[in-house]
């Protein structure tokens, strides 16, 4: 039966980072919002593919990172995709077999484990028929994983031996293929299956397979191999070699290409604190439990990652009795990192309660211990539970409570603890025995401790360590002894060459003392006719000054004229008391403000023909929101590129926007109704796009669009006609204006889009 996901979580965590170094980050509701919207508005198949396959891969994922999985949703997104594939016969990119891929991953995750593997057997026969190797180990290997992570619970014992299989043959086609890196992380994965499956014995065999055919050749992808090895021999107690392999792991890393070595560095420095935890040297494993956190503490990592490092060096700070550092890291980690989680609050819980149990404070030591362990209600028993009953049993055996410390420890130690977990188990085991009277089953418990304690720490072992922890810090020595002959080389080097340098200035100076005598003969000769050439280049520049100076006034007399004219328009509107002549004069006068909005952005910046869009739209926004008195009845929502556009063609599309967006105050909504309205700028090669929508009911359903001939849809028809662009108008589920001309486009070199 698999193992808790999390009880590997770190295997996993290395894998992951070796073969992408990377992490995503949680993904929030705005990156949610956004792909819906783009769902929403575009009817290009292509792009509809990609969106769906980002939405449904966002909720997916959220399983693995217990952000309250939607496992429905993203089945609802990958069977809309497949519909779209199926329809079009589209096979690559987002297509047909990835969207196959994608449904057996959230089917299997959903626990319907069957009919996942159709959907995977399905796109296995096409690879096979139509002979991609590469593909075909690819899909089984995501056929095994997605198995693996869905090992929360138990499962039929059947699919260990299926997920084995995937993972054999994924190793099979690498090896005939000669892909060394694949054929590594094959392995990796296989061996890893088999530790889930709590065969570490087999899993031993794996990696001892791949470090046998390329351990002597240096291979990075080796390192999660060497890595699971050693965490293996951890559990069973084999401490000198599970030292020696994450040596080795940590040196082949270190040797590998030069990537985002930290997030990797985590795992493995994590694993070396351990090991020296359990061997009991623990100034030692501070040093690396510590490393470990310094790099955990700003990665985009779950937050268990970071609690569990941080018990670590508590636990060891308590031993050397420094009572208060153990508390401020305690309180200081939950400070920085609050909990969300019963499972996280529980391990901090615990963390805290060893703290105040040092502190002799045991009444809250006490209640702590029994929350902590409140916390993991309704978890299963795993290995984390165990730790936690482990934890309370030893405080109440401490405080002679052998009756509560009995109930902690009722359900044994987990299958998959260290065994130097199992070995104090027996021991506190023994205690309570001895305790209650039964001195037959405390020897018997006491025998058990014995042995596993004498498997652990025998003298061989210990000379092994020993050795080890020397050729360690020896190569660590010797490191540090060649940068410093290294550093001293090039101190040397650097005063010859400060020496050459200076000979070489000397003797230059000399020839430039003699040469510049010869030039100040000729300089004096040119700085005449130079005086004539500056005077001629002053006047250009004059001129020029000028000419921008002329230009801005043009641009502010004609924006003064524009405001002349609309307050003219204003005056005489007063006295008119015919609506249909007030409404043309209104807008007129928006039309007008349109127009007059470019000449004062011209004249008020440093550029007298570009005009920056999304701050040209926003200030249109905001004045005829104030014109036609919106208050907050209607919003406006904006994706606007960092535009820049020729005044020739920023005056025709601001009288179009202005235009669309009146229309849809007046005619979309009533005077006291609120909507939304969607305004959309974007730059897609050479071409600029506009899109304006509304939500409100649209437009009359038995009105042909194509004949309708009123002054403002003529008027933005003749404007992008004007532009050389298309326009287009529809109405579902509201009323949409789309508008795509070619233009010549100037964007900032960070190219940002608003989202407000």
């Amino acid at each position: 039966m698999f193992k808790q996901t999390y009880k590997v979580a770190f295997i996993l965590f290395l894998l992951l980072a070796v073969t992408a170094q990377s992490f995503c980050q949680v993904t929030s509701s705005r990156e949610i919002d956004s792909l819906r919207f783009v769902l929403q508005k575009t009817n290009d198949t292509k792009i509809r593919l990609k969106t769906l396959h980002e939405l449904g891969a966002l909720f997916l994922e959220r399983q693995s990172r217990r952000l309250g999985p939607d496992l429905d949703t993203a089945l609802t997104y990958f069977n809309t995709a497949y519909g779209l594939t199926a329809n079009r016969n589209i096979e690559e990119h987002f297509g047909r077999l990835e969207t196959l891929c994608r449904l057996g991953e959230v089917t299997i995750a959903k626990r319907d484990f069957e009919k996942g593997k159709g959907y995977f057997k399905n796109v296995l026969a096409y690879y096979k028929k139509s002979n991609q190797q590469q593909k075909l180990a690819q899909t089984w290997t995501r056929m095994g994983n997605a198995l693996v992570n869905a090992g929360i619970g138990d499962l039929p014992d059947d699919y260990g031996t299926h997920v084995f299989n995937c993972f054999q043959q994924a190793l099979n086609i690498y090896t005939h293929l000669g892909n060394k890196a694949n054929e590594i992380s094959a392995f990796s994965n296989l061996a890893n299956a088999y530790y889930m499956m709590s065969d570490n014995e087999s899993a031993e065999q794996v990696c001892s397979s791949a470090i046998k055919k390329y351990g002597a050749g240096n291979h990075f992808e080796m390192t999660p191999v060497y890595s699971l090895l050693a965490h293996v021999q951890r559990y069973r107690g084999n401490l000198n070699k599970a030292l020696e392999n994450i040596l080795e792991a940590i040196r082949v890393f270190d040797n590998g290409p030069d990537l985002n070595k930290d997030f990797v560095h985590s795992s493995l420095y994590g694993e070396l604190g351990e090991i020296y935890d359990a061997l009991g040297q623990t100034s030692n494993c501070l040093i690396w439990y510590k490393k470990t956190l310094a790099l955990r503490e700003n990665m985009p990592i779950p937050l268990e990652y970071k609690y569990g490092v941080a018990g670590m060096i508590v636990r060891n700070l308590l031993k050397q009795k420094k009572y208060a550092e153990a508390l401020n890291i305690a309180l200081g980690i939950e400070k920085r990192h609050p909990a969300s989680a019963n499972y996280e609050r529980a391990s901090i819980t615990l963390v805290k309660a060893d703290c105040y149990d040092a502190l002799k404070q045991y009444a809250r030591a006490e209640e702590l211990y029994v929350t902590g362990v409140a916390y993991y209600k309704g978890v299963g028993a795993s290995e984390m539970v165990s730790i936690a009953r482990y934890k309370a049993a030893r405080f109440f055996i401490k405080q002679k409570k052998f009756d509560k410390a009995a109930i902690y420890l009722n359900v044994g130690v987990h299958s998959a603890a260290p065994v130097t977990q199992s070995m104090d188990y027996h021991l506190m085991m023994s205690e309570i025995d001895s305790a209650k009277g039964d001195y037959l089953a405390s020897l018997r418990h006491y025998q058990l401790y014995k042995v596993l304690n004498d498997s652990i720490f025998n003298i061989e072992k210990s000379n092994q360590l020993q050795q080890l922890q020397v050729q360690f810090e020896t190569a660590q020595k010797e490191k540090d002894i060649q940068l410093l002959r290294k550093d001293s080389k090039l101190a040397r080097e650097k005063e010859v060459t400060a020496t050459n340098t200076r000979n070489l200035i000397l003797t230059v100076a000399i020839l430039l003392i003699f040469a510049v005598g010869l030039i100040y003969n000729g300089y004096r000769r040119k700085q005449r006719s130079n005086v004539a050439l500056n005077k001629l280049v002053q006047e250009k520049d004059d001129l020029i000054l000028d000419k921008e100076w002329l230009l801005k006034e043009i641009h502010h007399r004609v924006k003064n004229n524009l405001q002349i004219a609309m307050g003219l328009l204003q005056r005489q509107s007063a006295y008119i008391d015919n609506d249909d002549a007030l409404a043309a004069i209104h807008s007129s006068e928006n039309r007008m403000r349109a127009i007059a909005l470019i000449h004062q952005k011209l004249y008020q910046a440093d550029n007298l023909n570009l005009i920056f869009m999304p701050e040209y739209i926003e200030e249109m926004i905001s004045y005829l929101k104030d014109s036609c008195g919106l208050d907050n009845r209607i919003f406006f929502e904006r994706h606007l590129d960092n535009i820049y556009l020729d005044v020739a063609q920023a005056v025709p599309l601001g009288l179009i926007m202005n235009e669309a967006i009146t229309n849809a105050v007046k005619y979309a909504y009533a005077s006291d109704a609120e909507g939304k309205i969607y305004i959309t700028l974007l730059q897609e090669s050479q071409y600029v796009h506009l899109t304006l929508a509304d939500d409100g009911p649209g437009l009359p359903a038995h009105l042909d669009l194509e004949q309708v001939q009123s002054l403002g849809i003529n008027l933005m028809r003749g404007l992008t006609k004007q532009l050389g662009g298309t326009f287009n108008i529809s109405s579902n589920e509201g009323c949409m204006i789309e508008i795509s001309f070619k233009a010549e486009v100037f964007k900032r070199d960070t190219a940002e889009s608003k989202y407000l």
